[in-house]
């Protein structure tokens, strides 16, 4: 019996430690009956139940506190809007002040007195001196291209009869643009003029093939087969040349001059006569067209060709019109004037 008290106390005192109201001490069993002893034992179990229940009901109903409350914070009021703000003037915006603009300056001499007096600022007009340094400034000479001034004097040393000259000029032109391809028509026909042949035909070669449609080196290539004795060459290169520039008479003529050495004055005398209905005053088709009549024994019409090639070289030709002249006065039976083929202009 006292094992059972035991057991009751360390139950109490369990209770005791969850914050139960401690329980009185059981008292002693009596000694009695086993039935007695037996109901007081279960009324002891239940009374520790019931105790045992109670504190859990009691501890389970402990309040709980409140959880915080989080208020929500109110919407932030929207600050007044900024008027915008013009943007600056060009002038401002890149860091630069306007300045009143700057008089300009004849292209050569003083201005006159009207310029200079619109261009004077009224508020603060400039000292004298300036003013007129401003004034009597000449204006400054365009830049000179090298190139250019070579290639025009090596031109210039063909026309005055200085083949040489032109030739190395022209070569320098080559070694320092070797693209130029007038630089290397105008050597070939420097050397044609030296009678350097396969110099020339080397020249021409390269500026066609830079350039396959270059009408003066087409031409000048043609001058030289004919100067070979390769006409029918010289024919091709001068129609190819006549196709790419139909608005120029040089290769007609050249054309009509070669049909011509080869023996066909009739297709001599159909190109001429086309060049002549489009050209009408041009004196190199004109006198052509006289020698190939003249070849042909039209002398009526030859003589009509040379009129027209009198009137319109107007004494430009000295030499060649005396001999006009005294082929209209006394044409000999059979007689011819050589044809000259023609040349472009560089």
């Amino acid at each position: 019996m006292s094992l059972l008290q035991d057991a009751l106390r360390r139950v109490q005192k369990g209770a005791g430690a969850a914050q139960t109201p401690p329980a009185a001490p059981l008292p002693d069993l009596p000694p009695g009956k086993p039935e007695t002893r037996w109901k007081l034992l279960v009324g002891v179990v239940a009374v520790a139940f019931l105790l045992g229940a109670t504190a859990v009901f009691l501890l389970s109903r402990r309040p709980v506190p409140p959880a915080p409350e989080f208020a929500l914070a109110p919407p932030p009021t929207p600050a007044p809007p900024t008027p915008p703000t013009p943007p600056p003037p060009a002038a401002e915006a890149a860091g630069a002040l306007p300045g009143p603009p700057l008089p300009r300056l004849p292209a050569a001499g003083k201005p006159s007195a009207a310029t200079a007096e619109r261009a004077r600022p009224a508020a603060s007009p400039a000292p004298p001196a300036i003013r007129a340094a401003v004034e009597s400034r000449p204006p400054a000479p365009p830049e000179k291209d090298p190139v250019l001034e070579k290639f025009n004097a090596a031109v210039g040393a063909l026309d005055r009869g200085d083949p040489a000259e032109a030739v190395r000029l022209f070569r320098e032109l080559t070694a320092s643009s070797p693209e130029l391809v007038e630089a290397w028509n105008g050597l070939g026909l420097g050397l044609l003029r030296r009678k350097d042949l396969d110099g020339a035909d080397a020249a021409f070669s390269r500026a066609l093939s830079l350039a396959p449609r270059h009408t003066p080196s087409l031409i000048n290539a043609g001058l030289l087969r004919l100067a070979e004795g390769r006409v029918e060459e010289g024919a091709a290169l001068f129609s190819r040349a006549m196709e790419i520039s139909p608005g120029s008479p040089v290769p007609r003529v050249n054309l009509a001059v070669a049909q011509a050495r080869l023996g066909r004055l009739g297709e001599a005398e159909q190109t001429l006569s086309a060049a002549r209905a489009r050209f009408p005053r041009n004196p190199d088709v004109l006198y052509q067209l006289g020698t190939v009549y003249e070849r042909m024994g039209e002398r009526e019409k030859s003589a009509d060709a040379f009129a027209g090639f009198l009137a319109a070289s107007g004494g430009s030709r000295p030499d060649l019109e005396e001999r006009v002249r005294e082929r209209l006065r006394s044409p000999a039976p059979g007689s011819r004037l050589d044809a000259v083929p023609l040349r472009p202009s560089q």
